[in-house]
């Protein structure tokens, strides 16, 4: 099994072979849940070995010098008197994959859970702790995220230790900011102000403080972007959470849980689907229906080509189902209420472009204009709509149709949809006349209803304050 295993990671495979069982120091190990996979590098997983639940980190023999720096770094942090899981184990297997065991932490709770959870804020002060503390002893994470801090037995533990880097003294103010700034990029923007402002953020001792935060504010922002333009380019190739395949002229992208029969038949043939789908919309530009897979709700549209010279217009130019699948995941990282984007499916041939189609979670709820008919909005609702103008106002992004229709109230709040010409754009003067329209162009929903449009125009604040 151990050889089925590296041949596995060898080939580049998006899964591995378990349960397995290899020889490690002598004493079988039991591999049983795959944790983290980066075909062709590495491996991690969880196991049980000498009658302990570990996790075990397997490389392929090139991979050699993350596995030299895992152990380089659990040794920095340890000197530092750093929390990190213990390594009982390093060495080379009979089969030549490189291996380092750790000893597995039990009642973890992750830092993406804390810092959304009812302890946000004890969890935040533990964070920036812990990051003050590595800077003072010279330490730093290149590749910090939340999935490489973990809570156990009352403590912050640091994982993933190939990525701890080591200076002889503590770090500069300078270098202190800019991993701090690398951490606040991790949230969604949504939170970012209230991270900047939070009383548990620790500056360096000694920087000056109004400097400070001004190079912090103007880092996070530098690097949430850097962050963002990178996973909006994975979403459109093979990674942890996208497969993407090509076969006859069609290009599939889709969300890696999504089910494989539902999906072959959506690529054989994804009209049918639509025909058979409960049509919501039935337009010269889009059909929009509701669908399912298996037991789950989800909205497919389709992009039409009008006739012989729309196909022409779009036929090098990216398809609007693209721009819609990186809008929202553009949203979700910003934390801007948007249905989840599950498959991108696209005509293709080479840099051609024809028919796509976008499915995304179903939102249920109802349109705005509906609900707010009905009742008047609550302050959740309120607070979701302000929300959705600063955050695109801060990213300087426009939506292009702010119709009521495209604000869905749900029970999970008001959810912004139809992203199919959503950008960010450069320009100030240029933001600001499209921003101004979005806000206009929303405004003019609530023409007949002049007290909520009252209310919204309280609400909301233009472009320059």
């Amino acid at each position: 099994m151990t050889d089925s295993l590296r041949d596995s990671l060898e080939r580049g495979d998006w899964t591995v072979p378990l349960p397995a069982t290899l020889v490690v120091d002598g004493s079988d190990m039991q591999l049983t849940d795959c944790l983290r996979l980066l075909p062709g590098k590495r491996v991690t997983l969880a196991a049980s070995w000498r009658k302990k639940a570990v996790i075990a980190k397997l490389f392929l023999p090139l991979a050699a010098k993350e596995q030299t720096a895992e152990v380089s770094g659990y040794t920095a942090l340890s000197e530092a008197q750093i929390a990190t899981p213990q390594l009982l184990w390093s060495g080379t297997l009979d089969n030549g994959l490189l291996a380092v065991i750790y000893q597995k932490l039990e009642g973890v709770e992750s830092l993406a859970s804390g810092v959304a959870g009812a302890r946000r804020e004890a969890f935040l002060a533990a964070s920036f702790e812990l990051l003050s503390k590595m800077h003072r002893a010279g330490l730093w994470q290149a590749d910090i995220h939340f999935d490489n801090f973990l809570l156990a037995g009352g403590n912050l533990h640091v994982i993933d230790n190939a990525t701890i880097r080591q200076q002889s003294k503590a770090l500069s103010p300078e270098q202190a900011i800019d991993n701090m700034a690398a951490f606040i990029a991790q949230f969604p923007w949504r939170e970012r102000a209230a991270l900047l402002s939070s009383p548990a953020l620790g500056l360096p001792i000694s920087a000056d403080k109004k400097t400070a935060r001004s190079s912090l504010e103007q880092r996070s922002r530098s690097i949430w972007w850097q962050r963002a333009d990178k996973y909006l380019k994975k979403v459109f190739r093979n990674c942890t959470d996208i497969a993407v395949s090509r076969h006859r002229g069609w290009y599939l992208a889709h969300q890696r849980t999504l089910d494989e029969i539902w999906l072959e038949r959506f690529k054989a043939a994804p009209d049918s689907l639509v025909v058979k789908g409960e049509l919501l919309k039935d337009g010269n530009s889009a059909t929009v229906v509701r669908s399912r897979i298996g037991e789950r709700s989800v909205i497919i549209k389709r992009y039409n080509i009008k006739n012989a010279g729309h196909r022409v217009r779009r036929l090098f130019r990216e398809t609007r189902a693209s721009n819609a699948w990186r809008a929202a995941h553009l949203l979700q990282m910003a934390g801007i209420k948007t249905p989840e984007p599950l498959v991108l499916l696209e005509q293709r041939r080479g840099p051609m472009r024809g028919v796509s189609y976008l499915v995304t979670a179903d939102a249920g709820g109802e349109e705005m204009l509906d609900a707010y008919q009905r009742r008047e909005p609550t302050e959740p609702e309120l607070e979701d709509v302000r929300e959705i103008f600063r955050i695109m106002g801060e990213l300087q992004l426009c939506h292009g149709d702010f119709k009521a229709k495209n604000f869905l109230v749900t029970d999970l709040g008001v959810q912004l949809i139809d992203l199919d010409v959503l950008h960010a754009v450069n320009s100030k003067s240029s933001f600001a006349r499209c921003a101004r329209q979005d806000r206009e162009r929303f405004l003019r929903n609530w023409y007949a209803h002049p007290a909520m449009e009252a209310r919204f125009k309280n609400l909301l604040t233009t472009p320059d304050g």
